[in-house]
């Protein structure tokens, strides 16, 4: 399976020194054309460069190479036929996608600017129709042989096959922006199938499905398929709760009770709208609510269970459907009336359904909703410590999104991706950006150069047996372990605490500075080693003429290797948006130059170790 780059960028005139290059004169369309890649041009226009003669490049003849080696006056482009286009240059268009996809590639930066503008980027991703990932499990369960028909069955031993299927969609997907919010939204509504839910890798999907289905739609919406989906249920023990039954010594469970709380919706203490913590008089934070409404919480949250079973106490193996909404059991449902936020009653005499739908609404239009999301959202998308203004401007937009409609997730999302905080460059703020979670630096390498074809003893593996064909199945077998190793995984947190907490300081600069920086929680040593060795691995496997499962595919960079000071100008681009300093760019040229003049030493080799180099730098590990 190979995902495809074209070979097509336009680079800032960063590092292109002057001196000694060739002089190009743009024709009447604004092209210089070329036929083979020269030592060097130097431009005083926007020009496209069409290479026609140059299969090192890339197979076949004439793919237009945008302006790899031109200095070119950053924001303007030559669209094709010649129209002379002002728009975000490259290296702003790869930082937006950073941080709107699972990683910027050549193609997707080209047809953004293409698109002239984020804000028909981000209309044309909202457009794209909902892939979801259930359907192509099921394939693939049935191409691996197990019995489709037997719900329990092909429910159990498949965690690897869910991951493929999300790598797959992740790698290749268009839909970078709902895959990219599902995954932010993944990390507060946390389900994980480590431990028990690992049996249950339909149900597993189905969740991510539910998040994908309403990651454009409305966080009441969200809240309630997250509370009925029987992941959730089984997750935080909301499945099978029953009423009080204090002769017998039954109680409602409260841990559903609890987490929607404090971890899915308000939070502990009450916030302004900008995030930050409301006072009392003795300037200390005001609590959200306490003990007694987690009871009665837990009252509202009783008489679900399993649809597709007829009895309270059938389990998960017992005809149960684990990939549709929990149903009422009424008979263990609380009709009494509850005392909710902020001294709201949610009647007596309700049924199930009318009761949580009751309480998530007065949930969802509590005060400190809007701010409680909106800043964790920003955090997994742009940055760890956002200024209070930019908060509330997002959470402005959750309360209403111009039309009077509160919770509109489509709207968050534009407003924290096209806020002036997000678009601007910070150089000298150094407070700005967020530490690169490890599944965001595998997904930015392997969308960035492609994965190699799969093999197992040279050939596709594949299950002949089943009669399917050729199917490359596991390709995410191994690699998933290295993920884990890193300390994350998707669906795969240790708690429903998530990987990291949104507010966790590392002892030091940051804590002193009253800054947080979350992704640093599961940056231990032994971890960071982790992610480096298996990135290393991925990198420079082929050098080591490794073939068995899958490693980046760099046959079509390996040409610029050759000239370092071209490669460079790529790699600055599609790994670093741009902001290679000159001390990064005069050690990798001196490097790359010391291998080319090695005994051993070839373009590969400079390619694969400027990206190894780059992917561990500092510069690289801090998303700015």
């Amino acid at each position: 399976m190979k995902h495809r780059i074209l070979l097509s960028l336009l680079l800032p005139a960063m590092f292109l020194p002057g001196a000694g290059w060739a002089q190009c004169t743009p024709d009447v369309h604004g092209v210089a054309r070329l036929t083979s890649p020269p030592s060097g041009a130097e431009c005083q226009a926007p020009v496209q460069i069409t290479v026609t003669a140059n299969a090192a490049v890339a197979s076949g003849s004439n793919m237009r190479l945008l302006a790899p080696h031109v200095t070119i006056q950053a924001g303007f482009r030559v669209a094709t036929g010649g129209q002379l286009r002002i728009g975000a240059n490259y290296a702003d268009a790869a930082r937006f996608l950073t941080q709107a996809t699972f990683g910027p590639t050549q193609q997707d930066i080209d047809h953004l600017l293409d698109l002239g503008s984020y804000e028909a980027w981000l209309d044309e991703q909202f457009s794209l129709p909902l892939q979801r990932q259930l359907p192509a499990m099921r394939t693939l369960n049935t191409l691996m042989c197990e019995d489709s028909t037997n719900p329990n069955y092909t429910e159990t031993n498949n965690s690897y096959g869910r991951r493929q299927i999300w790598w797959e969609q992740v790698i290749n997907g268009r839909d970078q922006l709902r895959q990219r919010m599902a995954f932010s939204l993944s990390q507060i509504l946390v389900v994980s199938d480590v431990g028990e839910l690992g049996n249950f890798q339909f149900g597993m999907t189905d969740y991510w499905d539910t998040l994908l289905a309403h990651s454009f739609g409305n966080y009441r919406d969200l809240l309630e398929a997250v509370t009925l989906h029987p992941m959730m249920g089984e997750w935080l023990s909301s499945i099978r709760n029953r009423k009080a039954v204090p002769a017998e010594n039954i109680h409602p469970d409260e841990n559903y009770a609890r987490e929607i709380l404090q971890l899915f919706s308000i939070g502990l203490h009450q916030l302004n709208l900008d995030g930050t913590l409301k006072k009392d008089a003795n300037g200390l934070p005001v609590p959200t609510y306490g003990q007694a409404e987690i009871k009665e919480f837990a009252r509202v949250f009783t008489g679900l269970i399993y649809d597709g079973v007829d009895r309270w106490w059938k389990g998960p193996w017992s005809g149960a459907i684990t990939t549709q909404p929990m149903v009422p059991y009424e008979e263990f449902h609380d009709t009494g009336a509850k005392t909710l936020l902020n001294g709201q009653v949610v009647p007596a005499g309700g049924d199930t359904l009318t009761d949580i739908r009751a309480a998530l609404d007065i949930i969802f239009n509590h005060p400190n909703v809007p701010p409680f999301v909106s800043k964790q959202l920003i955090q997994r998308m742009v940055t760890s410590n956002p200024s209070p203004a930019y908060v509330e401007r997002v959470a402005q937009v959750f309360v209403d999104n111009g039309s009077g409609e509160r919770g509109d997730l489509k709207a968050v999302a534009k407003a924290i991706l096209l806020d002036p905080e997000a678009r601007r460059m910070h150089p000298a703020t150094e407070h700005f950006g967020k530490l690169r979670e490890p599944l965001l630096r595998f997904s930015h390498l392997w969308r960035a150069f492609g994965l190699t074809t799969i093999t197992r003893n040279g050939t596709l593996w594949n299950q002949e047996s089943c009669g399917q064909g050729d199917y490359a199945l596991y390709w995410m077998w191994w690699l998933s372990s290295l993920l884990q190793k890193s300390g994350q995984d998707i669906l795969g947190a240790p708690s429903v605490f998530n990987f990291y907490q949104p507010g966790f300081s590392p002892s030091g600069p940051a804590a002193n500075a009253g800054l947080v920086a979350p992704e640093f929680q599961i940056a231990s040593e032994s971890r960071l080693t982790s992610t480096a060795s298996s990135m290393n691995w991925q990198i420079q496997a082929s050098r080591w003429n490794e073939t068995r499962w899958s490693t980046i595919d760099l046959q079509d960079e390996t040409p610029w290797g050759a000239s370092p000071e071209f490669l460079l100008k790529r790699l600055n681009l599609l790994m670093l948006n741009g902001q290679m300093t000159q001390a990064e760019y005069a050690a990798l040229a001196a490097h790359s130059s010391t291998v080319l003049n090695s005994n051993n030493g070839g373009p590969a080799d400079v390619v694969r170790d400027v990206i190894t180099l780059i992917v561990n730098s500092p510069n690289y590990l801090i998303q700015k």
